[in-house]
Formats: C-alpha cells, sequence, structure tokens
C-alpha cells in the first residue's frame, strides 16, 4: 500500500523556503508572484500565505509577516495559519539566491500531483470506454509541464523567431510552412504553418473538398520518413476520395471510373494504373485518410493520438469539413465556437497546421458580386475569431457561365495574422476535379493580380 508521500507527491520544505525567500525582498516577492500559482502548493497554508503574498504586493507594500498577517485577517484565513507560522517561516531562510531552485521543485512536484489526477481521470473514461475524453486527458498531461519557471522574455522569442528564419533561408527554402504547390498562394501565405488554424470556406460545388485535397496531395510529396498528414472526410468516403486523388494526380478524366464505360476503355483505365502504381504510392502512400462517422473534436484528437503512439508525426490534418463535426452544446453557434476553438488547440498541440473546410452562408448569393467575405462564414464568428489563416474559395462561371473567366477560380486570403491578404487565381480542370496552378496549365488570369511584398 503506498504512503501518502507516494501519492501525493509534495515538499513542505521547498514551500516554506520559497515563502521564505519572498519575504527577503522586494525583488524576490515580484519575481516569485510570477515563477508560480497558489494552485501549485500542496500544503493549505502556504497556498493561503502565497494568495495574502500576491495581494499584498499588489498594493506595493513590502511582503514580510506583519503585512501577511494584515492581509490574512482580511481574507479570513489567519486564524487557520496561525501568526507562528509566518514568523517560521521568515525566519526559516537568509538568502533569496535559490529562489528560481525553489520554485522549479513546487512546479515538479505540482506536475506530478496532476498527473496522479490525470490518471484517474483515464482510468474512469477507459471503464466508460470514452476514447474522445482518453484523448483529451492526453493530450492535457503532453501539454503540461513544470517548466513555468522558465522566463521567456519578447527579447528571447524575437531571437528565435529571427534564428528559424535566418535557418530556411540558408537552406535554400522559399517557405516557412508546408508548402500547398501551389506557387501563388505559397507565396502569399509562405505555406501552411505549424500551429495554424487554416481555413478554406466556399459555397457548395466551388471545388473545395477538391482544393484541400490537392493540398494534402502536394504536401505529403514534401515529406520523408514516418511524416504523414491526416485527412479527415466526414462528407465523402475513403474510396471516393482514392479515385479523386488518382485523377487529380494524372489528369485522368473522372469518367474513366464510370461503371458505364465500356470493357475497351476500362481495360485501358486498369493499364494505366498498374503503370502508375509504383509512382502513385511512392507519392501518395504518406496521407492517412480517416472517414468514420459521427467525428467529435475529442475523437478527432484520439485519432491523432493514436497515430502517433503508431510512430507517425502528423505534419498536416485537414478537416473536411467542419459544420459536419458534432459537439455538445447550448446552440447550434456555441457548438461551432467550441469546435473551432478544438481545432486551433489542435494545431497547437500537435505542432502542425491544421486545414479545416467550412460552408458559407448564402448571403453572398444576394448580393450583385456573388464573391463571398468574411462575415458569409456559416454558423458562428467564432471561427473567423479563431483561425490565423481564412481563405475564400470562388469561381465566377459557376453564377455566370457565360463569363470570359471560364475555368479561372479566385482564393481570397481575406485574413492572415502574420501575412498579406489578397486575392491568389488558380485554373480549375472540372473534368478531372483538380486545381492547378496558372503558369502550369497555360492560363492567365484575365486580371493579373499576382502578390507584392513591400520593397
Amino acid at each position: 500500500m503506498p504512503n501518502e508521500k507516494t501519492v501525493r507527491p509534495s515538499s513542505l520544505e521547498s514551500e516554506r523556503a520559497f515563502l521564505g525567500c519572498m519575504m527577503l525582498d522586494a525583488e524576490a516577492a515580484r519575481l516569485g508572484c510570477g515563477l508560480v500559482c497558489a494552485e501549485d502548493f500542496y500544503y493549505p497554508v502556504n497556498r493561503m500565505v502565497f494568495e495574502a503574498a500576491e495581494a499584498v504586493r499588489k498594493t506595493g507594500a513590502a511582503v514580510d509577516a506583519v503585512t501577511l498577517w494584515a492581509e490574512m485577517e482580511r481574507q479570513g484565513t489567519a486564524e487557520q495559519a496561525g501568526f507562528e507560522t509566518l514568523a517560521q517561516i521568515a525566519g526559516s531562510i537568509s538568502t533569496s539566491v535559490n529562489l528560481r531552485h525553489y520554485a522549479e521543485e513546487i512546479k515538479r512536484l505540482a506536475y506530478f500531483r496532476r498527473c496522479i489526477c490525470a490518471c484517474g481521470e483515464m482510468m474512469q473514461a477507459a471503464y466508460r470506454q470514452d476514447s474522445g475524453e482518453i484523448g483529451r486527458v492526453i493530450a492535457g498531461i503532453q501539454g503540461d509541464g513544470y517548466g513555468a519557471a522558465e522566463v521567456k522574455t519578447l527579447a528571447d522569442a524575437t531571437g528565435e523567431y529571427i534564428a528559424e528564419l535566418n535557418e530556411i533561408r540558408m537552406s535554400g527554402k522559399t517557405i516557412v510552412g508546408i508548402p500547398t504547390g501551389f506557387r501563388d498562394l505559397d507565396f502569399m501565405l509562405g505555406g501552411l504553418r505549424d500551429g495554424d488554424l487554416n481555413i478554406l470556406a466556399a459555397r457548395p460545388s466551388m471545388g473545395k473538398s477538391a482544393l484541400a485535397l490537392d493540398i494534402a496531395r502536394n504536401a505529403q510529396r514534401t515529406l520523408s520518413g514516418r511524416e504523414r498528414v491526416a485527412f479527415f472526410s466526414l462528407e465523402m468516403p475513403a474510396k471516393a476520395l482514392g479515385g479523386r486523388g488518382y485523377s487529380s494526380e494524372y489528369n485522368v478524366e473522372n469518367d474513366c471510373f464510370s461503371v458505364g464505360t465500356n470493357d475497351e476503355s476500362w481495360l485501358r483505365t486498369l493499364a494505366e494504373i498498374e503503370k502508375n502504381s509504383a509512382d502513385f504510392e511512392s507519392g501518395s502512400g504518406r496521407m492517412i485518410l480517416n472517414d468514420a462517422g459521427g467525428m467529435t473534436p475529442d475523437r478527432i484528437r484520439a485519432a491523432c493520438h493514436g497515430y502517433r503512439t503508431q510512430g507517425f508525426r502528423l505534419r498536416l490534418v485537414v478537416v473536411d469539413y467542419l459544420q459536419l463535426i458534432r459537439c455538445k452544446a447550448e446552440n447550434r453557434t456555441r457548438e461551432i465556437g467550441v469546435i473551432s476553438r478544438e481545432l486551433k488547440q489542435l494545431a497547437k498541440d500537435f505542432r502542425c497546421p491544421v486545414l479545416a473546410l467550412s460552408q458559407l452562408t448564402r448571403d453572398c448569393e444576394k448580393r450583385p458580386d456573388k464573391r463571398p467575405i468574411l462575415s458569409d462564414l456559416r454558423d458562428s464568428g467564432d471561427i473567423e475569431q479563431d483561425a490565423d489563416v481564412v481563405m475564400l474559395l470562388y469561381r465566377e462561371e459557376y453564377y455566370f457561365p457565360d463569363t470570359e473567366r471560364q475555368d479561372v477560380a479566385e482564393v481570397n486570403i481575406a485574413k492572415q495574422r502574420n501575412g498579406p491578404t489578397g486575392v491568389v487565381e488558380l485554373a480549375w480542370l472540372p473534368r478531372c476535379t483538380t486545381f492547378r496552378s496558372l503558369e502550369k496549365t497555360g492560363f492567365r488570369p484575365t486580371n493579373e493580380k499576382l502578390p507584392t511584398w513591400p520593397q
């Protein structure tokens, strides 16, 4: 039978020594309040003393036994702690030089106590056979730690960012994130960046699923080893994606896969597939397709954890599409808001970009200019708020069949936290249900709108 110390890791000496350091000088008190939080203390009396110290410091007064006692009397915790305890803490230490060391020990032990609680939650979830909850708890543990005592300044973060950019430039790369495979889009976005939530929104039949699949296919070509793209298809079955993927890869018309084709055409198609099989496998073997129904944010997270436990490193997660994900909330608007925040957190936790497709309202169809705008995002303004990048897909010929801009699609980068906004034009190949960069097809935009960076 484990003893209490084993079940609940703690150190009375470290907690009291830390509080003693804070009572020695004003700088230690200021720094101490930023190194730990009240929940990190295991012993209730020590927690009360720390909460009083935080309150005293906010008033600008010195943190000592007298001011702490007065504050604890105001908070109603003085009698429970006792003035003798404060005197013992004040006299327990003679220098504040080891403040950070004590803080590190307090944070470390608090972390292991949280792990114990998390294991209990996982056990209960396992009894309920709730895989989504298990994934959430695992994500919480993996995102947790006791390194909060390490202070990173804005200067530190800037230095790391410049070093990363310099490394990319020295390597000869021209983009920061995972490439989409479309020259102008990559130029504007710098690729899909780790930790970013990217939204691709359009009205039905604009080709958003096709563009997402094209981006996923292009991204996987840049991967190596155990790196993978995870594609969650909530609308289209995996076998349909397989057919589309092959058609778009080799510019094969979709009619080739129709059961109505004659035997000779089908035999030619089979021969072409056999000839291309090795090349297709090498280029498309790094995309994991998941077409399970009833997806929730927790189930998507659990699936991603499952891929990681199999040794795969996810470099891009695609979700088609956001409004088909379900979660419990008071109303639809709140539900979509929760989903968008969960997808953003997924991107941060797995340190990879998430590309989520989204529907648009019919509002754009009521305007003379049918091009969508940010306010057309369906169900919730939280999508726009949580997203790092919002791309709006539009094809003019869908509404105006006689337009001169046949087979030209516009991708309006309507929001980008870390870069410019603007319109990128792509070529649309309807017979193959795929997009291409304009320069690869011989197409030329009617109005040249190539993005430019400030000089």
